[in-house]
């Protein structure tokens, strides 16, 4: 998430998009000598990316933006995409920049589209990225208009082809922010802080700034950085001063020494701050980064160690989507998934296979160590362009440890993967030589001509039994578990049906390459030369139904669901993570078996001993195990299951199932109790069905209406369940096991109200206030279309000429192109008497609402022609605006003709002055 105070000029660029899923070309329609001829030039795109192309009638939409996620499912989709199709689509956006802004760097940010993608800005491509999970910029300077005349960015996106095996949705995703920058700049993550440990316990943060100057003159500039702490107290300054060349790029380097500064950590994630300004012809441009203090080394002997500490990572990885709204996650939401993260204890995060630098800010904020991955396996340069920006985004993260420059690749136990790791590792080291750089190996690690004898350390997916095998031949390599345990479990099942896939939470299924919870953590836990391990997965994910195929369309592999509701693996990892002493019952007490029935029922704790009680009599105790955890045979018997766990013989922990009765309740839990306004904070409402005693009814599949009023709209919906095919955007959700989630989004400054109903059950109405908040600036979309593409007959008539003259189909140059920039045309000046001739091609937009052909400024007699039928003239005055009404049924392509006479004895000045709009 951008802030406002961290640095200048900087707008959103998220609201007012049009959106087609069509794929659209950009030649033009026919390849006569004049379509050829104007395509080949700069700025010709035609289609979509034509700033006149009609978008009407597309869709408009607010980013982040998913598409695939109001897709069907369908058994014809890929099972690892969720069964649901992508395909292709463009964006489109118009929007002005001010005379003002002439002069300054426009640059255009993108933090993530998917997949392949094609910018146009003003009919030319200025960027293709091949990546949906890179952050990259467009510098649209050069192309930029200002004043009168608007900018059209044209998107296209092409999702038919994968980049993953997993559900990647597709669209523009991510946010999109316009920056304008002063002529000399901080380049785009210009600004590098290294802090490096002395000896006495200080630090000299080296800082490196990149700066850049967009235009033609050699310019001085001066430059300052200071450290100050969340508070704004200063820890140190530096200062300079420099020449940059026009067009040029300059690399400040200087240091700054801190004293005795607190650590950052999991337990405690202090965060600093850098302030680089940059003046130049008293102009200033700044950026504020984050700086975390904290040293970690990676040991083939003992592991991971963070602050002179040698500790374990308690890691998960993560794909990108969540319930409800595919990979198009609110900020707010992904914090909400973070901090659900940390209650287990967790104290790392991989981002598998797809980096977001939002994850960044978050880990940064809650203290989760990261491994930062880069998607494309490939020495190429545009993959090695892509990893270059990866690490300059990350490096300045303290919660970054490590990068991952691969996963499970082919070609990783060859002589081909050594050479290419290895030079995807020196690019990684060219810009931070701070972080161990692996590889998440899923084989050929044992190969001396492998990627893994050139990295700086090996990671391991699953395959446990390996660890010592490889210790042994490479004891000199760090190790880690990069990928471990896909064990299978959906929330509140007791009893596994493969046939109806499902799975029970008894932590005894798992993938044929996996292992179970307990397995996986006791296999890394109980070697020290192992550092940690990150665990598949941390949230239930769309696509890789894994065990099962349609109708399935989630996987089942999640601590958490989808919903970032608990499944009872979640009790497993604080057992193993956290010392606070816990004991969690499965399955709960709603069953539907006989009284008498013997159940199997687990207790995951990490005490030392456990008591079952039913209905208040102690059923039987027992000593638990680390990892085996503490299995009971229990009789049936509705009522009341209590554990109670024990530590040195006290009683330290309890927990308690009940049989629910009837439904009697909506209770309401948000995952933040407010929303910030500016259109991007989010809130999950979480709905759970209880009965009078507040007994979570867990066999309760009701459908849930919401109803949402004020300054917010529903984004998504969901419930976890792996195998529903219920719509992703509706207004209401079935419950799973008592259980449903609606996401909402701030949309303006009001509080919001929202009635939550289920028939038989009173409705629950909650009212979320909206709080002040520091805006960032949206850019305003335009509407208006400029007629563009102007020419002027070479030369001037004696008398009234033919709006339709006879051009040959190889003719370029008796029409001129011309431009419009608040200026009569030289050609027509003191040109007394004379007869100018003008035409363009304008797509007049697909609409049954009023519109008009305007003229700004235009000065002459003038006549005015559609396909050659004159629609208006102004022969009794000289100059001033002019509008053409349009018959409200032309639409499409059309030739504009303009005949201009300079009439004027006192001022024989004529032309059309300003840009021509549709409105």
């Amino acid at each position: 998430m951008k802030y406002l105070q961290n640095q200048p000029g900087i707008y959103c660029l998220n609201r007012g998009w049009k959106f087609i899923e069509q794929d659209i070309s950009i030649l033009p329609p026919t390849k006569n000598h004049d379509d050829v001829y104007g395509f080949s030039k700069g700025g010709a795109a035609k289609g979509p990316a034509d700033s006149g192309y009609d978008d009407s009638n597309w869709e408009t939409v607010e980013l982040p933006h998913d598409f695939v996620t109001e897709h069907e499912f369908t058994e014809e989709g890929s099972p690892n995409q969720g069964y649901k199709e992508r395909g292709i689509c463009w964006y489109r956006i118009r929007f002005d920049l001010p005379e003002e802004d002439m002069g300054k760097q426009i640059l255009l940010e993108f933090e993530g589209m998917s997949c392949d993608a094609d910018i146009y800005v003003n009919g030319t491509n200025l960027k293709r990225s091949f990546s949906g999970y890179n952050s990259f910029s467009v510098d649209m300077t050069d192309m930029a208009n200002f004043g009168i005349i608007p900018n059209t960015l044209a998107i296209k996106i092409d999702a038919s082809a994968w980049e993953g095996w997993w559900y990647e949705g597709a669209g523009i995703y991510r946010n999109v922010w316009l920056l304008k920058k002063e002529p000399v700049h901080i380049g785009y993550y210009g600004s590098y802080f290294k802090p490096i440990r002395q000896e006495d316990g200080n630090w000299l943060v080296e800082v490196e700034t990149t700066i850049e100057n967009s235009f033609e003159f050699t310019k001085d500039y001066q430059i300052e950085t200071v450290i100050c702490d969340k508070d704004g107290k200063e820890l140190g300054r530096t200062a300079g001063s420099g020449q940059i060349n026009g067009y040029g790029q300059n690399v400040d380097r200087d240091s700054i020494m801190v004293n005795d500064p607190a650590l950052w950590s999991p337990e405690s994630p202090t965060l600093y701050y850098g302030k680089t300004t940059v003046t130049c012809d008293g102009k200033t441009d700044y950026l504020v980064t984050p700086i975390g203090f904290r040293y970690i080394s990676l040991d083939a002997k003992d592991g991971f160690w963070l602050n002179g500490e040698n500790i374990k990572l308690k890691g998960f990885c993560n794909h990108q989507d969540h319930a409800g709204v595919g990979v198009a996650v609110p900020y707010a939401i992904k914090e909400y998934r973070i901090k659900l993260l940390k209650e287990l204890g967790a104290n790392a995060y991989r981002q598998a296979h797809n980096p977001d630098p939002e994850i960044l800010q978050l880990c940064d904020q809650y203290g989760l160590m990261v491994m930062e991955e880069n998607r494309t396996y490939s020495s190429s340069e545009e993959t090695l362009r892509d990893l270059e920006w990866i690490v300059k985004r990350a490096r300045n993260h303290p919660s970054v440890i490590l990068y991952s420059v691969f996963n499970e690749e082919p070609l990783q136990g060859t002589g081909k993967g050594r050479r290419m790791a290895g030079r995807m590792q020196a690019l990684v080291k060219s810009f931070d030589d701070t972080r161990p750089v692996l590889g998440a190996f899923n084989g050929g690690y044992m190969e001396e001509v492998g990627a893994s004898t050139i990295l700086d350390a090996t990671g391991i997916n699953y395959n446990p039994g390996r660890y010592d095998d490889f210790h042994k031949k490479y004891p000199n390599t760090p190790l880690l578990g990069s990928e471990t345990a896909s064990a299978f479990m959906v929330r509140g099942e007791h009893k596994t049906d493969l046939d109806a896939h499902l799975i029970d939470n008894y932590d005894e299924e798992c993938a044929l390459w996996g292992n179970t919870v307990r397995d996986a953590w006791e296999q890394v836990n109980e070697r020290p030369f192992v550092a940690g391990a990150f665990v598949w997965t941390g949230f239930d994910y769309r696509g890789e139904p894994t065990p099962f195929t349609w109708p399935s369309v989630a996987t089942f592999f999640g601590t958490y669901d989808s919903c970032g509701f608990e499944k009872d693996a979640c009790y497993l990892y604080k057992a193993f993570w956290k010392e606070d002493p816990i004991v969690h019952l499965v399955p709960d007490w709603n069953l539907d078996v006989a009284e008498g029935t013997e159940v199997k029922v687990m207790a995951f704790t990490n005490c030392e001993k456990v008591a079952i009680y039913l209905n208040g009599s102690l059923v039987e105790e027992k000593a638990a195990h680390k990892y085996d955890q503490v299995t009971f045979m229990v009789p049936y018997q509705a009522g009341e299951l209590k554990a109670i766990a024990y530590r040195n013989g006290e009683a330290v922990a309890e927990d308690i199932t009940r049989t629910a009765g009837a439904k009697s309740k909506v209770v309401v839990e948000l995952s933040k109790d407010y929303l910030l306004d500016g259109g991007h904070d989010a809130v999950a409402i979480n709905v759970n069905l209880v009965d009078a005693k507040g007994t979570l009814v867990t066999k309760a599949s009701d459908m849930v209406h919401f109803e949402v009023t004020g300054g917010a709209r529903i984004i998504g919906v969901g419930n976890g369940d792996p195998n529903s095919h219920e719509d992703d955007l509706a207004d209401h959700r079935s419950l799973y096991h008592g259980k449903a989630q609606c996401i909402i989004r701030n949309t303006v400054k009001e509080d919001v109200t929202v009635r939550v109903s289920i028939d038989g059950v009173e409705t629950e109405t909650i009212v979320i206030p909206v709080k002040d908040a520091e805006v960032i600036p949206y850019v305003r979309p335009v509407k208006e279309q400029v007629v563009e593409g102007w020419k002027m007959y070479y030369q001037l008539f004696d008398e009234m000429p033919d709006p339709n003259p006879k051009v040959d189909a190889n003719d370029m140059n008796s029409f001129e192109p011309i431009a419009f920039t608040g200026e009569n045309q030289a050609q027509l000046a003191d040109q007394l008497h004379k007869y100018g001739l003008y035409r363009a091609v304008a797509n007049i937009p697909r609409t049954e609402e009023e519109k008009h052909l305007y003229f700004g400024s235009i000065n002459g007699h003038v006549w005015i022609y559609i396909d050659g039928k004159e629609m208006a003239r102004r022969t009794d005055s000289f100059g001033g605006y002019m509008t053409v009404d349009l018959p409200t049924d032309l639409s499409g392509e059309h030739v504009i003709t303009v005949v201009i006479h300079n009439e004027n004895e006192e001022w024989p000045q004529a032309g059309i002055c300003t840009p021509v709009t549709i409105k």
